[in-house]
């Protein structure tokens, strides 16, 4: 009868809030996340994951924010890109460095 109930998708949303509490519960307990591959404090934690895919089932405009998110993190970007390279600018010391172009 429970594993009928975990197959509902209200069993799946309280497995996964159980879940949740565990983690939360290690990670304050030891101070490191219980997945190997979550060890370092990067990025959402496991269980804030699992209720983003289970909200995608019911919104269907949240596939469009996996795919942007997906397409933002494999573009790389340069600091060096917006900034012309003959130019310095320093923005925490609000000062600019302009070199003039040889004609």
């Amino acid at each position: 009868m429970g594993m009928v109930f975990a197959m509902t998708i209200p069993g799946l949303a309280i497995g996964l809030i159980l879940l949740t509490l565990l983690e939360v519960v290690v990670n304050r307990l030891t101070g490191s996340r219980v997945l190997p591959w979550t060890r370092k404090r990067r990025g959402p934690a496991v269980a804030a994951t699992g209720f983003e895919h289970l909200a995608a089932m019911f919104q269907g405009s949240k596939h469009h924010e996996f795919e942007q998110r997906q397409t933002t993190l494999m573009h790389r970007e340069n600091p060096s890109d917006g900034a012309p390279p003959r130019d310095e600018i320093d923005l925490s010391g609000g000062s600019a460095r302009l070199i003039a172009r040889e004609r």
